[in-house]
């Protein structure tokens, strides 16, 4: 198994060891949130996780992806520690003043999270989103330095605080509010932990050393990305908005038990985004393309079969969940289509940022925001909360054949684009058998299992691929492992 091929492995494998965790944690947490919780409690618990990452979203300014591109080129005479401390500060000083200036329409804010206004919850999601602009630049340098153990452990305790700890005060008061008071608490501590341990990142001396030429650079990169945070956070929510608005917080508790299921695509989406973003900016002067094309066919071949299995599969799936959050199974393969969609254009958009032409990610997002403020508004009203999972599905691809569009415009890493095609057309097909067929199961999964069958057919050679280098993977693990345990017996101690 030659090194390169190995070294991406062992990362890919790493990076996704948070991602794995956190989709076992979830699962098991939903089951037990969805009979403790109603519809509308944990529909209020979503709607603050969301205008939480609004809020950090949005005071980023795009200096968390500068950071990331320029991590291994910081400009001007400054290091990686004062690139980090100037993103960081700055972005934590916009979070703020954010802050002071949102005083004004608490109410307002924290209405569409209660149903009322309470201010407590308001200053809830001022500090949780704080912490949350800290959190974000602690682990993108572990992730940067390709540190993957670090990094899990970060992102693993930030789940248990996210997704579990706050069941604890659900067993004795299954409300949001004091559930959001603990996870405010509990990420304030972890915060604080982690900026202790990293505290050496932190070099205020080294702020001396940006000049003008410096922030030019650097502003250049991330203020395209400034109104991006804010498309990104509307392509992505928006469906949870408009259904707040038009359908009541009930309507959100449901569509995000759909969601849950989606979020275990991220197990090959975070953990491939996490590694895949300092991967290509390291490797793509001497690249020769095929790797890259490679990484695309392989991930199409993984997001597919992850979708369609899922799909597949759900009626036990959902038996996990309580019986009042089970409507979302009609309509929850069209929520796939999001992470699938992103994951993919990273692999055929990379141009962008290898060129430097963020303006494109801003562009394209609010295109994409656009098409699915539109559609929500037009179909949500027609087939409630599977017009806003169409919606998204729609969105999402339309993100993806303009990111690819561009992104092939400035470096061509795909030589042809059938991969987008299966991907896409199956899972369409799928969600489109999954929701019209939902009154005959036997030619629902009749239809299922044909394109389940199809999908293997056209990825058979991706399949093999996986196949050999997993059992690579496997002898290369077993073997270290084989050798490890000969050693410490010739020391003579036990094995």
């Amino acid at each position: 198994m030659e090194a390169t091929k190995k070294k991406f492995l062992k990362n890919m494998v790493g990076f996704s060891m948070a991602t794995w965790i956190a989709a076992v944690i979830g699962l098991i947490a939903s089951p037990i949130a969805t009979r403790l919780f109603t519809t509308e409690e944990m529909g209020k618990l979503n709607m603050f996780s969301l205008y939480a990452s609004l809020f950090s979203a949005t005071c980023y300014l795009g200096l968390d992806q500068a950071y990331v591109r320029f991590f291994s080129e910081p400009p001007g005479r400054c290091s990686r520690g004062g690139l980090f401390t100037f993103c960081a500060t700055t972005s934590l000083g916009v979070g703020l003043l954010t802050t002071l200036i949102s005083t004004f329409w608490w109410r307002g804010l924290s209405e569409q999270i209660m149903t009322e206004p309470d201010f407590a919850v308001f200053a809830c999601l001022a500090v949780y989103g704080l912490c949350m602009i800290v959190f974000r630049y602690l682990s993108l340098s572990y992730r940067m330095e390709q540190n993957a153990r670090q990094y899990t452990i970060q992102m693993v305790l930030q789940v248990l605080l996210i997704k579990v700890a706050y069941l604890a005060i659900a067993f004795h008061k299954a409300e949001a509010r004091p559930s959001i008071f603990l996870q405010t608490a509990l990420i304030v501590a972890l915060t604080a932990v982690f900026a202790v341990i990293q505290r050496k990142r932190f070099i205020p001396g080294e702020l001396k050393l940006v000049t003008r030429p410096f922030v030019r650079e650097v502003s250049a990169f991330a203020a395209p990305l400034i109104p991006l945070a804010v498309m990104s956070w509307l392509n992505n929510s928006v469906s949870l908005v408009v259904l707040r608005n038009l359908m009541g917080v009930s309507a959100v508790g449901v569509y995000s038990s759909g969601l849950v299921l989606v979020s275990t695509v991220n197990i090959i989406q975070t953990g491939f985004n996490a590694y895949w973003t300092p991967y290509v900016y390291e490797n793509y002067k001497q690249d020769d393309n095929k790797r890259f094309y490679t990484v695309h066919r392989l991930m199409a071949c993984l997001l597919t079969g992850f979708g369609l299995t899922l799909t597949l599969l759900q009626g036990v799936v959902y038996l996990l969940f309580g019986a009042r959050f089970r409507g979302s199974m009609i309509y929850f393969p069209f929520l796939f289509l999001t992470p699938i969609c992103y994951c993919l254009s990273e692999t055929t958009g990379m141009g962008i940022g290898i060129s430097k032409k963020s303006y494109w990610n801003t562009l394209i997002f609010l295109i994409a925001s656009l098409v699915n403020i539109g559609m929500s508004f037009l179909l949500v009203p027609l087939l409630q909360e599977t017009g806003a999972a169409i919606a998204a599905a729609v969105s999402a691809v339309v993100a993806l054949i303009i990111r690819t569009a561009a992104g092939e415009r400035y470096y061509k890493a795909i030589s042809n684009y059938r991969y987008l095609v299966y991907t896409i057309g199956l899972m369409l097909l799928a969600a489109a058998a999954n929701y019209l067929l939902r009154d005959d199961a036997l030619l629902k999964y009749g239809a299922l299992i044909a394109l389940y069958a199809l999908a293997l057919y056209l990825y058979r050679k991706e399949i093999a691929t996986l196949l050999h280098t997993a059992r690579q993977a496997l002898h290369e693990v077993t073997g270290a492992w084989k050798r490890g345990g000969k050693h410490t017996a010739d020391k003579g101690e036990p094995t």
